[in-house]
């Protein structure tokens, strides 16, 4: 009998300009990568960056633990007058923020691309 294989937790951290960042994760997100997670979303604070895009293509699944950590995430932001925005990958990850109303807190994109061409033309990240 075959077993699947779940892909490993992965996030990398880049810099896209002086005020946007952009954190890609993969695999699966759950409490058991909540502070891998984290982490990775403080070396994006680390960069003084005010707007975080955090693309979740790479995701297979996303429980709870990491939709209150995105709406924590985004609520810290937002105090700051920052902004976190999601990429998400169609119903792995849409489903869930959907029905969790992640989707009417966070602002969310289906498409890396789409994400980044709709914050780079707002007026605060151009001039």
């Amino acid at each position: 009998m075959a077993t699947m294989r779940v892909p490993p937790f992965r996030a990398t951290v880049a810099e896209l300009g002086n005020e946007l960042a952009l954190v890609s994760v993969s695999g699966e997100l759950d409490l058991y990568v909540q502070s891998e997670l984290r982490d990775a979303l403080a070396a994006a604070d680390r960069l003084a960056i005010r707007t975080v895009v955090v693309d979740l293509s790479g995701v297979s699944f996303l429980d709870s633990t990491i939709c209150g950590t995105l709406v924590g995430e985004a609520k810290g932001r937002r105090a700051e007058r920052g902004e976190l925005v999601l990429v998400t990958n169609g119903p792995p990850t849409s489903r869930t923020l959907e029905v969790a109303g992640i989707d009417r807190v966070i602002r969310t994109f289906a498409t890396l691309h789409d994400a980044l061409q709709a914050l780079l033309l707002e007026p605060e990240l151009v001039g």
